[in-house]
């Protein structure tokens, strides 16, 4: 398949390379371990720098891990660690989920289902700064639970693999330089959020969110600078059958050139007084949007730039805190009104927002947040709000460790705009979450 062939090519490209920078000398060597050791904070050792002796060095909370649930904020590429031989990780979560879903012109559904999601992480060091990355994630429900192994490029729904499906959501490579420079190239997980406290939510960019198993296919590169800004550059693999992340209709990959699709981020979640993020993303898919809703109309390029920020009242990273955070995208080319069902002339609206505010730790380890956001119908790359929608939702978090968390959602939800003149959708959805996470292990 494609994006084994991308693994493939990487190995040969990434490994050339690692074996070439380790010839280089020790000169290098030597003048990276000054350059981090300038960094480095007084009476602190360098194992505390480089985190392989967490047992002895003070414990800090790590930005990634607090916006959201466990492994809610955390991509393919992080924060790297320099290690050989084989690791293993994974996580299980378990959700009681109710809903209540209503039409103006039919009669209204309810669902109550318990799912489950796990995952199985393993990663090899093949020497100290190329490793070797996949993951096994299955779904389960009280309504189907017979395993069946799925391996194609694109997801079989429109948002996740099926109840019951077990796939690979991470097979890569990455090589990378600490705090410089990484190159990840396989399936991989892209996030890109706000980061805002109980929520990781995103307009554009959040594989495998909730209870969801999804992926990019492709290359990702990220830039690391010294003032804490971040370049990121993705390529991703789109299948013509669809493409294995989540985007919504009219938006289709049917045409040739619409196979690789382009993500361009700047990002710095370095904390400046109270402000924790500032980002801007574009994304680019060419030949990808059905202007007129099928295949025989025209099809046109769409573009989907979204910035987002952060803060956080007062600065402290412990006791309680007010956690504000925002985004903002917008599309300027769209579908037809007509194409999407709604009444007039024209083409939809492309703006999307949203914002959350959180009181974090109001009780030890417990935080509750409140998320509103409208997104028109032309908005059509998010992956936790839907096109021509309108949400709040209000949850509270009850994270016991770094491996046991709790959350309670409710969340309202209904049509910006009546479809097709007289359905509208209104719904109400609840769920109990628990989440646990089991560390890396060396093996």
């Amino acid at each position: 398949m494609n994006f084994l062939k991308y693994l493939l090519t990487g190995l040969l490209i990434l490994t050339s390379v690692e074996l070439a920078a380790q010839e280089s000398g020790d000169a290098q060597e030597s003048g990276d371990a000054q350059e981090s050791g300038d960094a480095q904070e007084p009476g602190e050792s360098e194992s505390c720098v480089d985190g392989t002796d967490s047992e002895t060095c003070p414990e800090e909370e790590p930005d990634l891990d607090s916006d959201g649930s466990i492994d809610d904020a955390e991509s393919s590429i992080g924060d790297a660690v320099e290690k050989r031989g084989w690791t293993l990780g994974g996580d299980l979560r378990i959700s009681f989920v109710h809903a209540d879903v209503e039409f103006t012109d039919v009669q209204s559904l309810n669902i109550d289902q318990i799912r489950t999601r796990w995952r199985l992480q393993s990663s090899y060091g093949i020497t100290e700064s190329l490793r070797f990355n996949t993951r096994l994630a299955g779904l389960c429900s009280n309504d189907e639970c017979q395993p069946e192994f799925y391996l194609e490029p694109e997801i079989p729904t429109p948002v996740s693999i099926e109840d019951g499906q077990i796939t690979l959501d991470e097979l890569f490579l990455h090589w990378f330089r600490t705090e410089r420079f990484d190159l990840a190239i396989g399936r991989l997980q892209t996030k890109f959020i706000t980061r805002g406290g109980v929520y990781a939510k995103s307009l554009d960019r959040n594989d495998s969110n909730n209870l969801r198993v999804n992926w990019t296919d492709g290359i990702h590169a990220v830039r690391r600078f010294k003032n804490g800004w971040a370049t990121h550059l993705i390529l991703q693999y789109n299948s013509a059958d669809g493409p294995g992340t989540v985007r919504h209709r009219p938006l289709d990959f049917t045409d040739d050139g619409s196979r690789t699709s382009y993500f361009l981020a700047f990002e710095n979640n370095r904390q400046k007084g109270s402000v924790l993020q500032r980002g801007l993303d574009i994304s680019y898919l060419p030949d990808s949007l059905l202007k007129d809703g099928t295949r025989f109309g025209r099809i046109e390029n769409y573009l989907g730039i979204v910035v987002r920020g952060a803060m956080r009242w007062p600065a402290q990273s412990e006791g309680p805190n007010l956690r504000l955070s925002a985004e903002l995208g917008y599309a300027p080319e769209t579908q037809t009104r007509a194409s999407a069902g709604l009444a007039g002339d024209g083409d939809v609206n492309g703006l999307a927002w949203a914002v959350t505010a959180s009181v974090m730790n109001f009780l030890p380890r417990q935080s509750v947040g409140i998320n509103y956001a409208r997104t028109d119908a032309g908005w059509l790359l998010s992956p936790q709000y839907g096109k021509n929608e309108e949400l709040f939702e209000i949850r509270y978090l009850w994270r016991r460790n770094q491996r046991l968390a709790v959350d309670i959602r409710g969340r309202w939800r209904k049509d910006l705009e009546p479809v097709f003149s007289t359905e509208r959708r209104e719904d109400f959805d609840f769920y109990l979450r628990f989440t646990w996470g089991f560390s890396d292990r060396e093996l």
